[in-house]
């Protein structure tokens, strides 16, 4: 083996030894043990290599006894005994003929004689400077004081009846030594008041430990007990001085706050969330929502206040493109504002910017595609509907720990963002939390003028100067970057990913897309549409195929369906070979449920409900007040028919000539139309046989009543 001047070495138990010379003439090699105040012995070097051979010495790949302080690192004292020590070793190997002539001992004796006497020091002295010269790698700074060595460092004082530090200027009591049951009396109390979440200070607990483990109980003469101190007390200093040794930041953090406040606040962060998205864009997306900090009025009537809207944001980890937006006023962890953000950020958002007067040229500006992860926390993707879009798009979920919003800190830096664009111009924003209104304060809530269209479209605008002109300060760079002179602009790192990295954009069908992120239920086939949610739809094709006459004669079915809880003007139903999808919409006389929510067709539905009630109950009570006067009618009828009725006739002479007797009826109810009727004999009529221009005097004789005479009088 090759034997080099100044390797490092360590034997069986662990002891440093450092080679300090090799004379290749007499194959010897000079050792020195590194944490040993000796002198290097000499070892041949068949000797040395059978130790190392026979694992007896093991080679020490990093070498941590050398000193590397800096002249800065080093106070004036330091520095100026180092330079004195400097100069002794110099002149020792001067007054020797070699290097190898300072490792024999009768010459090196007669050196050292020659620098105590020369610089007026001990032969000790001098020979520390010497062990420590070979033993620190032969570098200037190897004969540096050892003061990290002063004072015993972690090893605690023997325990004596004599107290130990400085005595005590104030006071009688000259103090206790803290044994090992006071230590552990000490420990106790610290475990069981410092650390703890009532987040007692170190002098509260010190008197709870006193109190519970320094004191004795005794008893008043009214029979109850009190804590009395005892005689031999730790003071505070003892106390403080055991807690601030004995204390672990991290414990004390996780014990008194909790661990999510250590992970959240306290915890070291030393990597980049670039660092996740290895492969470049799209390869790790982070969603999340919040409740924006202002309050929108109403676009049907703007002295309405409709409260705080829900903002979600989509972006993508390693270029800080904001891919995907939805403004609602879903709750905090619906899907349905999930589904919008995300449907958001696959598509082409050139028609959806279009809706908010808001021209855009997709890629260079609103990039999409569909990711190969998704981070995001333990709220609105957490539910079997997303388990489709996984199946469809092929995602990958992964959820966040619960209530860690430092783990998805590239999302939560975007609300940041936004907020400080929006909140110095725009009215109705939260001030100050939720600190109490001063008097004569106006109320911030009241000065609320945006609707929520009029907001979104000031959010995409943000996110679009955002994405095109926002500097990432703090990006980290990789070479490749800095070489192309990448700008720390989002759109930029977005464009330098695509070019560069191992990540490739995925895009998929829109219509694949909504059919995999929209929520699906069934809908049923019938002769008047297809029935959903209690709307109808239909559409070209589904009139081609005949499906509605179909139901009519065989019966409604059920089908699958997709859509957006969000606008119900259309519905999806995938084709039966599965490989195209047919959009239905609302039927023309259901136009007034387009661009309706799920949650605003059911208030109307049931606001349509509940008038409809009203009105039956309205009408149950005109039935029963109907069937009152119906009866009275009966019943008089019935009292006038008895008293007229002739017993006498029998009841086949009363059934016979039915239809005689309702024409003779007849034409006495003719008569009795007539404008001047001269009716002598009531018996003639009822004689009367002729039937023809029965119906031509009828229609003659209701015109002149109700139209006047012929000649227009």
């Amino acid at each position: 083996m090759n034997v080099i001047v100044n390797q490092l070495f360590a034997d069986e138990k662990g002891k440093l030894l450092r080679i300090v010379f090799v004379n290749k003439v007499t194959s010897m090699v000079y050792v020195i043990e590194v944490d040993k105040n000796q002198f290097p012995r000499p070892m041949s070097v068949q000797e040395f290599e059978a130790l190392v051979e026979t694992q007896g010495l093991q080679m020490v790949d990093e070498d941590n006894t050398v000193r590397l302080d800096s002249d800065d690192d080093l106070t004036d004292v330091q520095r100026t005994k180092r330079d004195f020590a400097w100069e002794v070793v110099h002149f020792f190997f001067k007054k020797v003929e070699g290097e190898e002539f300072a490792l024999v001992p009768r010459y090196r004796q007669e050196a050292i004689k020659l620098a105590c006497e020369t610089f007026s020091i001990s032969y000790n002295t001098v020979k520390t400077y010497l062990v420590r010269y070979w033993s620190g790698g032969g570098v200037k700074n190897s004969v540096l004081p050892r003061l990290s060595n002063c004072g015993a460092p972690g090893r605690e004082r023997n325990v004596s009846e004599k107290k130990r530090g400085r005595p005590r200027i104030h006071g009688g009591n000259h103090g206790v030594n803290v044994d090992n049951k006071m230590k552990k009396a000490i420990r106790a109390g610290l475990n069981k008041h410092y650390y703890s979440q009532r987040q007692n200070n170190l002098r509260v607990a010190y008197e709870l430990t006193l109190r519970d483990y320094f004191s004795t109980q005794q008893v008043r003469d009214n029979g109850t007990t009190y804590p009395v101190l005892l005689g031999s007390i730790p003071s505070y200093a003892q106390f403080l001085y055991w807690a601030r040794k004995w204390n672990d930041p991290k414990r004390e953090i996780m014990t008194r706050h909790g661990a999510r406040a250590y992970q959240q606040n306290y915890r070291a962060i030393i990597g980049s969330a670039t660092q996740d998205a290895d492969l470049g864009c799209s390869d790790l997306w982070e969603i999340d929502s919040t409740i924006y900090d202002i309050y929108l009025c109403s676009s049907l009537n703007r002295d309405v206040i409709v409260g705080r809207p829900r903002l979600l944001v989509v972006t993508d980890i390693y270029s800080r493109v904001i891919t995907g937006v939805a403004v609602t006023f879903e709750s905090l962890n619906a899907y349905a504002g999930a589904m919008l953000a995300l449907a958001n950020s696959m598509t082409d958002k050139v028609d959806y910017c279009a809706k908010f007067g808001i021209t855009v040229t997709g890629e260079e500006d609103f990039p999409y595609c569909v990711p190969n992860r998704i981070l995001a926390d333990r709220g609105e993707l957490v539910s079997t509907q997303i388990e489709n879009a996984i199946e469809q798009l092929g995602i990958t979920i992964q959820q966040s720990p619960p209530y860690r919003a430092d783990t998805k800190s590239v999302v939560e830096q975007m609300f940041h963002q936004l907020n400080l664009q929006v909140k110095p111009i725009a009215d109705g924003v939260v001030v100050k939390g939720n600190r109490p209104k001063e008097r004569g304060e106006i109320d911030y809530r009241l000065k609320a003028n945006l609707t929520l269209e009029e907001f979104t479209t000031l959010i995409l605008k943000v996110i679009i100067f955002r994405n095109k002109h926002h500097v990432l300060e703090d990006y980290p760079l990789d070479a490749s970057m800095i070489e192309a002179g990448v700008e720390k602009i989002p759109i930029k790192l977005w464009e330098h990913g695509l070019k560069h990295k191992k990540g490739q954009l995925r895009r998929l069908p829109p219509d694949t897309v909504r059919m995999a992120l929209f929520p699906s239920d069934e809908a049923t086939v019938g002769s008047r549409g297809i029935s959903f949610k209690g709307l109808r739809y239909a559409s070209q094709d589904t009139l081609r195929q005949g499906w509605f006459q179909r139901a009519r004669t065989k019966g409604s079915w059920k089908i699958k369906v997709s859509y957006n809880p969000m606008d119900l003007t259309h519905i999806y139903v995938r084709d039966e070979d599965g490989l195209g999808v047919h959009k239905l919409t609302l039927l023309e006389h259901l136009k007034q449920y387009s661009f309706k929510s799920e949650q605003e067709v059911e208030q109307i539905q049931a606001l349509e409900r509940e008038r409809t009630n009203h009105s039956k109950e309205r009408e149950l009570k005109e039935k029963i007040k109907l069937f009152a006067e119906i009866d009275s009618i009966v019943q008089d009828a019935r009292t006038k028919t008895e008293a007229e009725r002739d017993t006498t006739i029998s009841k086949t002479k009363r059934l016979a000539n039915i239809k005689e007797n309702q024409r003779r009826e007849k034409e006495l109810e003719r008569e009795k139309m007539r404008e001047n009727p001269t009716v002598e004999d009531e018996s003639s009529i009822l004689t009367f046989h002729d039937d023809d221009g029965d119906e031509l005097d009828l229609f003659r004789t209701v015109q002149e009543q109700n139209w006047g005479a012929s000649d227009g009088e």
